[in-house]
């Protein structure tokens, strides 16, 4: 059993059998954890719980009282739940959504506390540790795959409410939401290739993320289901620039893009992993003379709505459901704030848009293409 569970049980039989009388105050909070030799996040997890099936009600100032013996519906309508939210940045191509699709799932019955990271290990760890001390679960989106914050991994066998968005830690018993981004690359590739493009690139940053991952493994796979060639070579993952935090100006990325796009003229078609790579990808290909789509087509991931620029170049792109993935991320952690221990890993399927950037190769709009590539 855990920690927050059985310290839980205990202060609920100890109000049930009138040690602590309806009007009491509980003992304080440094009382309390000398008494049970447990952290204060196991602690508050516990009075959670118990204001939650309203034994008690914790003011400011005033401390824990117990209002009931039993358990009853919470006895201050006016009672919310706080909720933490760290993200490594947002914008209007992603995270903007993502945040409204919080808001919305949350209404007025929990109220959201955003913090930003630029993608500083040292800033998240410090924003975890500061949101967990004043609200009731956390939303993390991590810099990095490679490892799970240390604040987090203190905070899962304590039953602290986590969910973790857009990454994926295998072993670790924490809930996760994102994007199924092994079927948006594939779905991407999958489209050039049926427009008749025979060489695909990747083009992604050099963030190690499991989204990153995943889109490669899209890549590879739409390779092997149309029985294409799969060149590594034509995988670019340097772009610096896009990253929170990055020194790298746009103008180096372009450079090395240019040089990638030189050093490979059988692409005509390629996938970039974000819209301002796609952006990034376009001005190396019109240094190099070539236009989009006449003679290379690009599909990104996600794309600034724009609603009144009727006149924006609008990008063929994998369109994630943010909202979907906000709310549901919302959803996962008030049921983990109201008892629920099992963690989840939820897939949100994402849609591809149609746009302006993508068209036949030349070789197949002015005569008849090559044979593709095969794998033998």
């Amino acid at each position: 059993m855990m920690l927050y569970q059985s310290t839980f049980e205990d202060l609920r039989a100890r109000i049930r059998s009138g040690e602590f009388a309806v009007g009491d105050r509980l003992p304080t909070e440094a009382e309390l954890l000398e008494h049970y030799r447990i952290s204060a996040i196991t602690l508050r997890r516990a009075l959670d719980m118990l204001r939650a099936e309203g034994y008690v009600a914790r003011r400011p100032r005033v401390g824990t009282t117990v209002v009931s013996v039993d358990a009853t519906a919470p006895t201050d309508p006016t009672a919310q739940v706080d909720i933490g939210v760290v993200l490594t940045n947002f914008d209007d191509t992603f995270g903007t959504r993502l945040l409204e699709g919080m808001l919305d799932e949350a209404g007025t019955g929990a109220n959201v506390i955003l913090k930003r990271t630029h993608g500083d290990h040292d800033a998240e760890d410090a924003a975890i540790r500061s949101l967990a001390s004043r609200v009731q679960g956390l939303i993390v989106l991590p810099s990095s795959s490679e490892f799970i914050p240390p604040a987090v991994l203190e905070l899962l066998p304590a039953g602290f409410p986590v969910v973790i968005l857009d990454r994926r830690y295998e072993g670790i018993p924490v809930s996760d939401i994102s994007t199924d981004n092994i079927a948006a690359g594939s779905a991407a590739t999958e489209h050039l290739f049926a427009l008749g493009h025979r060489a695909v690139a990747l083009v992604t940053s050099d963030s190690r993320v499991t989204s990153n991952d995943d889109r490669r493994r899209g890549w590879v796979g739409a390779h092997a289901r149309n029985d294409k060639a799969l060149d590594d070579g034509l995988a670019f993952h340097d772009v610096e620039s896009t990253l929170p935090g990055a020194t790298d100006r746009p103008e180096d990325d372009v450079a090395r893009l240019v040089a990638f796009v030189e050093s490979h003229p059988e692409a005509t078609g390629f996938v970039a992993g974000e819209y301002n790579i796609a952006l990034l990808l376009r001005d190396a290909l019109e240094a190099l003379g070539k236009r989009v789509p006449q003679d290379a087509s690009v599909v990104c991931f996600d794309h600034p709505a724009a609603t009144f620029d009727r006149r924006m170049f609008r990008f063929t792109h994998v369109a994630q459901d943010q909202p979907g993935v906000g709310r549901r991320a919302v959803e996962q952690l008030l049921r983990q704030a109201r008892g629920e221990t099992a963690s989840r890993k939820i897939l949100v399927p994402a849609e591809l848009v149609p746009g302006a950037s993508t068209a036949a190769p030349p070789t197949r709009r002015g005569g008849r293409a090559a044979p593709s590539p095969s794998r033998r």
